[in-house]
């Protein structure tokens, strides 16, 4: 794994079976996992992480940090999929402004296509996660008019989609990054240009109180202006996180590896679970 970096480019589940459902404790999953990799001619390569097991799930699609991949966000995906989600993970081809807003894009709606075939069910709640720059891009492309309007920038590659029902926001640099102030935010056009974008997902903001990356007041001052500006969030600061171990990452002798039973990165887990469960209908 890369040092999990933020680069400034611009733009950018609940299972229903007869006994039981992902709500509950995250502490350890009642399913097993299955993951596959797939792709689309319009799309990068994607990690499909699935309950092992037949049901009928919720579905989310994780988008990663910059200078990451998808495997910086397979241990997050992987315990969804052991608590009833199908959980996507894409690749950016390239982190070209519109190139990766197409990737993103087109992403999506490949996997609302395809979720079926994994048991997804896009009648349960469809959530975004986003970690580090990945919060930026799930912000704005959970809300952006472009990626879900019929007629709009990309439906060459398919049909217009819904939004998702929740976007949770991991840890993101919204203002500035390494002291340097970032030239472009979705939270701009957000509150500036509301007729473009919609109010409907509900929306949390999680931070690592010890986040010397994205610092804690960025999710704050985000979260606020949003609320300001009649966006449903919530903000949630975890005791003890940083910007790492909130989606199972640490740096030990030199080497990043995964935690995959860090009680931060549980208690995020058990946030977007929760959430999920929050958003049936």
């Amino acid at each position: 794994m890369q040092p999990r970096l933020l680069r400034y480019v611009f733009l950018f589940v609940l299972v229903f079976l007869p006994v039981a459902a992902c709500g509950g404790s995250a502490d350890e999953g009642e399913y097993p996992v299955t993951s596959t990799v797939v792709s689309h001619e319009t799309t990068q390569d994607i990690s499909v992480f699935s309950p092992g097991t037949e049901g009928s799930w919720p579905v989310a699609y994780l988008l990663h940090c910059y200078d990451c991949d998808r495997d910086d966000s397979a241990e997050m995906a992987r315990q969804l999929a052991s608590h009833g989600v199908v959980a996507f993970v894409p690749d950016y081809r390239s982190t070209e402004p519109g190139r990766m807003e197409q990737d993103l894009t087109c992403g999506y709606r490949y996997a609302r296509s395809i979720a079926a075939e994994y048991g997804g069910d896009l009648d349960q709640p469809v959530t975004f996660v986003g970690d580090s720059y990945g919060a930026t891009l799930a912000i704005s492309g959970g809300v952006a008019k472009a990626a879900y309007s019929p007629g709009g920038s990309y439906d060459e590659c398919f049909a217009g989609a819904p939004r998702p029902d929740v976007i949770v926001a991991i840890g993101g640099c919204y203002y500035e990054y390494e002291g340097e102030k970032v030239p472009w935010t979705p939270l701009d056009w957000m509150v500036n240009d509301i007729e473009s974008a919609t109010l409907e997902p509900q929306m949390v903001f999680v931070v690592g109180e010890n986040d010397d990356t994205c610092h804690v007041w960025q999710s704050e001052d985000a979260a606020t202006t949003l609320q300001a500006a009649g966006y449903n969030v919530e903000l949630q600061v975890m005791s003890g996180g940083d910007h790492h171990n909130v989606v199972f990452w640490a740096q030990r002798d030199g080497e990043w590896v995964t935690i995959p039973d860090d009680p931060v990165g549980k208690q995020v887990l058990q946030l977007i679970i929760d959430n999920i469960e929050a958003a049936r209908p």
